[in-house]
């Protein structure tokens, strides 16, 4: 199956929609400062704006901005929006952000190998 055309598990979806997380990105479950700081960074200010883009997007626009980013970023994020820790989120929505995330690495090397192809190319 191709990780573009996944659904996230059914699961998901409602956890994200009843969670008891705080509005804010201070004080958020899995968050801590330096990535409250990151988030704001990139212009995000409240977890209603992370759940509007979703975990793997908002680990593009971190990546984007400069800042290192994984799996387990990802996973950090869904945990905020969702009340859960990180490490306790089901099997099934990591596989889930596993490979979002993989795809979205894939796009962003794609991306940055055709740059420097374009770079080197003799004139």
């Amino acid at each position: 199956m191709n990780p573009c055309t996944r659904k996230p598990p059914e699961r998901m979806l409602p956890f994200r929609e009843q969670s008891d997380a705080p509005h804010g990105l201070h004080g958020a479950l899995n968050l801590g400062p330096k990535s409250t700081a990151w988030l704001r960074e990139i212009g995000l200010t409240t977890l209603k704006e992370v759940r509007a883009l979703g975990p793997i997007d908002v680990c593009r626009r971190l990546h984007a901005g400069g800042r290192p980013v994984s799996a387990v970023k990802a996973y950090a994020l869904e945990g905020a929006l969702t009340g859960c820790h990180w490490n306790a989120i089901p099997r099934e929505t990591k596989e889930f952000l596993a490979a979002e995330f993989a795809q979205m690495k894939r796009q962003l090397d794609a991306k940055r190998k055709s740059a420097t192809v374009r770079r080197t190319r003799p004139s």
